[in-house]
């Protein structure tokens, strides 16, 4: 095969080498002995589709090592840490590496094996893991890319429909199910919270994201002073002194990660990070990605953020109730599934009431993630430009986010809040 190497693995960073793609080839195919022959670079992800890494697409060739000599292939997706110094610094790129490394190599081990011995392996709706390195300058983990297996991305501008949603709520509530199931059966789920640590909410965090959060609240004021003046939902959010929407994110997921009901949640789930792909007679599955704000929490954490970033109101008036009703039978299924009982561990009353306390989170996070949603990618921040030293910036001046200009803009957040201070959330 043409050795074309079209681009130098150096551009991801030091430690990514040609060893490491070797293993990652040998690992690809369950350990069989693979000679590598080439690589080549892919095209390159959009400029701000990722702020805390930087994405690559790869695809390696083999020959395996037998008497076959059999030409291989295997595509895969390098999310690696900025070398950009200011910019790795400005994001706390290291914290949000080494907390999604933690979760492929410490947390995914151990689930991975106990549904092995339940003979449910499809559960884990993620992509396969094949290698990642940790120093906090040369991080990098390594998927195996689901593209070529006919994967794409919800819209990052459009709201996901119902058929999207459902496959989505399904991916989501299976991965839940495994963290209730093994807490339910094993005494060393403690372990596993224990690996991880919350990466956007705590006091440690709050000066690094206070400007830019004052910033975020007054973009959803002016969005709701403009689109319902005078109403309940203004006044409701305006109460709120300028701190206290983060302080109660930092009790939700911090104070309660040793809760009863608490399970592993991906963190940072909204519609980018999902793929979805058709599977035949109008049937799709779907899959995760990016653990980097993964964290032990209530579901309603992730699902609250699901709903709010990714869904319109008109959605929402129509299939709010049965989102609810969905996602619980797809848990309650998954959780029998492997071995233990949903009514005696996460009743659907338990689930309502933690939908009650808990959903609050989604809106406060989706303050963020709607006007990110609604900010044309043409215009998207180029942080190696913005960010030229070696020293960290606020990133409230790196992410310069502004009211937003459209009333279709300006009511996707708006009611957002309004169906939140309706159902008693704010």
């Amino acid at each position: 095969m043409a050795q074309n190497r079209n681009i130098d693995l150096s551009i991801v960073n030091d430690k990514f080498t040609e060893k490491v793609l070797q293993d990652i080839l040998c690992k690809a195919y369950n350990g069989k002995k693979v000679q590598l022959t080439d690589w080549k670079f892919g095209d390159e992800f959009a400029k701000g589709d990722n702020y805390l890494s930087v994405v690559n697409r790869i695809a390696l060739y083999g020959i395996m090592n037998d008497e076959t000599r059999q030409e291989v292939q295997v595509n895969i997706v390098v999310k690696s840490i900025p070398q950009n110094v200011g910019r790795r610094k400005t994001f706390r790129s290291s914290d949000f590496f080494s907390n999604e490394i933690v979760f492929y190599t410490q947390v995914v081990p151990k689930f991975e094996k106990f549904l092995k011995e339940k003979g449910k392996s499809n559960l884990l709706c993620i992509p396969r893991y094949l290698n990642s390195y940790m120093d906090g300058e040369n991080d990098f983990i390594v998927l195996e890319d689901a593209t070529p297996l006919g994967f794409g991305p919800a819209s990052r501008q459009s709201c996901i429909d119902w058929a999207e949603c459902i496959v989505i709520l399904e991916a989501l509530a299976k991965f839940h199910a495994i963290s209730f199931a093994y807490k339910d059966q094993k005494e060393e789920f403690a372990e596993i919270v224990n690996c991880l640590k919350d990466t956007y909410f705590g006091e440690h965090v709050w000066n690094w994201y206070r400007k830019f959060h004052e910033r975020l609240i007054r973009i959803a004021k002016h969005a709701l002073m403009t689109e319902y003046p005078d109403s309940k939902s203004v006044k409701q959010f305006n109460s709120y002194k300028f701190g206290a929407l983060y302080d109660i994110c930092v009790k939700l997921v911090c104070e309660r990660k040793h809760a009863p009901t608490s399970v592993i949640c991906a963190g940072d789930c909204w519609a980018p990070n999902f793929l979805v792909r058709d599977i035949g007679q109008n049937q799709k599955e779907a899959l995760l990605l990016d653990f980097q704000l993964a964290r032990t929490a209530s579901l309603v954490t992730d699902l609250s953020f699901l709903i709010y970033s990714c869904t319109q109101q008109s959605f929402r008036d129509q299939y709010f109730d049965n989102i609810l009703e969905t996602y619980h039978s797809f848990l309650s299924d998954a959780i029998r599934t492997l071995g233990s009982d949903p009514e005696k561990i996460y009743p659907w009353d338990l689930f309502m009431k933690e939908v009650k306390e808990n959903f609050i989170l989604g809106a406060i996070f989706a303050l963020e993630a709607i006007p990110f949603t609604l900010f044309d990618p043409s215009q998207s921040f180029d942080l190696d430009a913005i960010i030229k030293g070696d020293e960290a910036v606020d990133i409230a001046d790196v992410w310069n986010l502004h009211e937003i200009e459209s009333s279709s803009g300006r009511k996707r957040l708006a009611d957002m809040l309004v169906h939140a201070v309706e159902h008693g959330y704010l």
